[in-house]
C-alpha cells in the first residue's frame, strides 16, 4: 500500500467510527461533555471528510477547510430536506449523515482499490 492508499483508509475509519459513535452517543443518551463533543466533531468535520479524498487537494490545511465546509453544506442539505418532508427529528438527520459519511468513505476505498487493480494489470507488460 501507498501513501495515498494508506490516508484514505485512515481517513474512512476514522469518519466510519466517529459516525458510529456520534450515533451510538445520541441513542444511548450519554449526556454532556461526550455526547456534544462527539456529534459536534462528526457533524463538522466526518461528513466532509469522507468526499475530501475525492480530489486531490495541495494540503492539509486545504483538505481540512473543504472538509468542514462539506460537512457543514451536507448537514443543510440533510436538514433543508428533513423539513420539506415534513420529517424533521434530529436524530434521523445524524442517521442520516452517518450514512452519507458511510457511502462516502466506502467510494472512496473503492475507487483506490480499483485504481490499484488497474495499475497492477496495466504494469504486468501486457504487449502484443
Amino acid at each position: 500500500m501507498n501513501r495515498l492508499e494508506d490516508s484514505a483508509t485512515l481517513r474512512a475509519a476514522v469518519a466510519t467510527g466517529s459516525a458510529l459513535a456520534a450515533v451510538a452517543a445520541v441513542l444511548a443518551d450519554v449526556g454532556a461533555p461526550v455526547q456534544p463533543a462527539l456529534v459536534l466533531w462528526f457533524v463538522l468535520v466526518c461528513p466532509g471528510m469522507s468526499f475530501v479524498g475525492l480530489i486531490r487537494a495541495p494540503s492539509l490545511s486545504f483538505a481540512l477547510t473543504l472538509s468542514i465546509s462539506a460537512s457543514c453544506a451536507l448537514a443543510a442539505v440533510v436538514a433543508q430536506a428533513m423539513l420539506f418532508a415534513g420529517v424533521w427529528d434530529p436524530l434521523i438527520g445524524l442517521i442520516g449523515l452517518a450514512e452519507i459519511t458511510v457511502v462516502g468513505a466506502a467510494t472512496e476505498l473503492g475507487l483506490r482499490r480499483r485504481a490499484r487493480q488497474l495499475t497492477s494489470t496495466s504494469g504486468r507488460g501486457e504487449s502484443r
